[in-house]
C-alpha cells in the first residue's frame, strides 16, 4: 500500500494481531493505560497514559502499516514525529503517517516525552480525559460535560493569571469573572479550554470586554471603542495607561475580538 492512499481499516476487518501490535507498541512507549480492553472507535483505537492526561489515536492501515496518529495538541508539529501529515477524516485536528511500526513506536515515545516532560500540561486533554466516559446523550448530561470544561477553564485561568484580574490585580474571587476573548459559543472544544483564550477580569472590565466596548492589541495595550462614555472610561482605568501582560498564545484570539468587535483598523 502507497503512502498517499492510505485509509484506516474498518473495524470489520481489524484483527487481534493488529491490536496485539498496537498495545505492544503503545505499552512501550508510554501509553499503556486500559489497554486490556480496548476502546476503539471506527477503527481508532484511543492510547491514554497513567502519566499524562494526554490522548492520542491510532489506526492501522493493514495488517503490517502503514499507521496513523491522530491528535490535538497544536504545540506538537507533526514534522517533530519523522511522519508525513495524514489529511483524511480523524478524531484529533492533526495527523501523521508513519510507515512502519517502528516508525510508530518512535513518534509515541517522542509525543510521551513531550506531553510529560518538555511541554505544560494542557488543559483540553485534561478535559478529554475528564469527559472519555461522561455520556452525551441528555441535556443533563450534555450539560455537566460543559461544566466541566468550564471548571477547567477557570483553574487553568486562575493559575495562568495568579488569582488576580489582569488588568485591576483585585483578588476577590467572588469579583472575578473568567472571560473568554473568542466567544465560547464560537469555539472549538480545544478553543473552550485554552487558557490563552481567556483573561481573568473583574466583573466590571468583564463587561466592558465580553460587549466589546473594550479590546486589547497583541501587545496588550488598551484600545477603546467610541460607544465607551468618559465616564466610564474615568471608572474602569482611573486616568492611568492600562496594559495587559499577554503573551504570542493570545494574540489570535485579540485578533478575532479586534475584528468582531469593530476595531478593525488595527488588523486591516
Amino acid at each position: 500500500m502507497m503512502l498517499d492512499d492510505a485509509y484506516p481499516l474498518p473495524v470489520g476487518q481489524i484483527t487481534s494481531a493488529i491490536w496485539s501490535d498496537i498495545r505492544q507498541t503503545a505499552y512501550r512507549n508510554g501509553f499503556h493505560k486500559s489497554l486490556t480492553e480496548p476502546h476503539f472507535n471506527q477503527g481508532w483505537y484511543l492510547l491514554r497514559s497513567t502519566l499524562t492526561p494526554f490522548q492520542v489515536h491510532v489506526a492501522a492501515c493493514g495488517r503490517d502499516g502503514p499507521w496513523i496518529l491522530s491528535f490535538t495538541e497544536p504545540r506538537i508539529p507533526v514534522e517533530a514525529l519523522s511522519g508525513a501529515d495524514y489529511v483524511g477524516p480523524m478524531p484529533g485536528q492533526s495527523g501523521c503517517l508513519l510507515g512502519s511500526l517502528s516508525a510508530l513506536g518512535d513518534a509515541l515515545s517522542r509525543i510521551f516525552h513531550l506531553v510529560t516532560e518538555v511541554l505544560p500540561p494542557s488543559p483540553y486533554q485534561e478535559f478529554l480525559d475528564a469527559t472519555q466516559a461522561m455520556p452525551a446523550t441528555t441535556d443533563a448530561e450534555r450539560i455537566a460535560i460543559v461544566r466541566t470544561a468550564q471548571g477547567i477553564f477557570r483553574r487553568h485561568l486562575d493559575r495562568y493569571w495568579n488569582k488576580a484580574c489582569a488588568i485591576t490585580g483585585v483578588q476577590d474571587r467572588g469579583l472575578l469573572r473568567a472571560s473568554h476573548i473568542t466567544p465560547w459559543a464560537v469555539s472549538s472544544d480545544y478553543e473552550r479550554v485554552d487558557v490563552y483564550n481567556g483573561l481573568l477580569l473583574s466583573a466590571l472590565w468583564d463587561a466592558a470586554f465580553d460587549q466589546g466596548l473594550v479590546s486589547f492589541s497583541d501587545d496588550g495595550h488598551l484600545l477603546v471603542s467610541p460607544k465607551l462614555s468618559e465616564r466610564a472610561i474615568a471608572v474602569l482605568t482611573d486616568g492611568r495607561p492600562v496594559t495587559v501582560p499577554v503573551s504570542a498564545g493570545h494574540a489570535p484570539y485579540l485578533k478575532d475580538h479586534r475584528l468582531r468587535h469593530g476595531f478593525a483598523a488595527l488588523d486591516s
